[in-house]
């Protein structure tokens, strides 16, 4: 069990205006970092905290977005040259 007050940190981060509207801005920027065949096929839909939640429209692009999740985390966090996703998660 953790306590409160190591939560706090994480919590304060994920409410900064900036870091959701760049989050956000990053979401619309989607088709520039994978390329549009595959932006045809997964588009973002959100966040949780770090990690971009991601709808497939078609088993192909789950395969894709999975081999290139590296580079695509590369590419996404490098817009803004900070860390704003760790991970993408599909749904």
């Amino acid at each position: 069990m953790r306590k409160i007050d190591s939560l706090i940190p994480g919590v304060l981060d994920n409410f900064q205006p900036d870091m959701y509207r760049k989050r956000n801005s990053i979401i619309i920027l989607w088709k520039d970092i994978v390329g549009k065949e595959l932006a045809t096929f997964a588009r973002p839909v959100g966040f949780e905290d770090f990690v971009l939640l991601i709808k497939i429209l078609h088993p192909a692009a789950s395969m894709e977005i999975r081999l290139r999740k590296r580079e695509i985390l590369l590419k996404l966090n490098s817009v803004w040259d900070e860390k704003l996703f760790t991970d993408l998660k599909i749904v």
